[in-house]
């Protein structure tokens, strides 16, 4: 930048256009080159600010966007993780009928078969009944008529 660049008044704004027509500063004033540098120099630096401004939100809305997918997935993975919690609470009960279905109709059938064998087999379990008290009844008969023996022997 030369100085030449400054001096014409219509680079200044209207706000530093009047400072220098108030105090009825020249183009050629030190002063002037002073505020018309200075001025360039803040809207360069302006100048730059947007861009980095702009830079940042390209950055920052890329950022942004990928935190968007990333809470869209992490609400995704809630439903899911809800609708795993609320299978295995169903699943106990599911379970169960399940086992009871599976389970039911053999447990069923082995009671039926073990009464059909109840009933068939109480004919054999009265015939051993009556046979034990007859055998115990014989023994008693035995241990009387050998005691019987024994008191005559001893007698004679």
């Amino acid at each position: 930048m030369k100085p030449e660049d400054l001096l014409g008044t219509d680079s200044l704004p209207p706000d530093l256009q009047w400072i220098a027509s108030h105090y009825q500063l020249q183009p050629d004033d030190p002063v002037y080159l002073l505020i018309a540098w200075h001025w360039q120099r803040i809207k360069a630096s302006e100048d730059t600010w947007q861009a980095l401004i702009l830079e940042m939100k390209t950055a920052l809305d890329a950022r942004i966007e990928l935190l968007a997918e990333a809470a869209d997935a992490i609400a995704g993975v809630n439903t899911g993780l809800e609708q795993l919690q609320n299978e295995l609470v169903e699943r106990p009960a599911k379970l169960a009928k399940e086992l009871e279905a599976q389970v039911r109709a053999p447990v069923d059938a082995a009671v039926t078969r073990l009464e059909s064998l109840g009933t068939s087999l109480k004919p054999v379990t009265e015939l051993f009944q009556v046979t034990r008290q007859r055998h115990l009844l014989a023994i008693f008969f035995s241990g009387i008529a050998l005691g019987a023996i024994g008191v005559v022997l001893l007698v004679i």
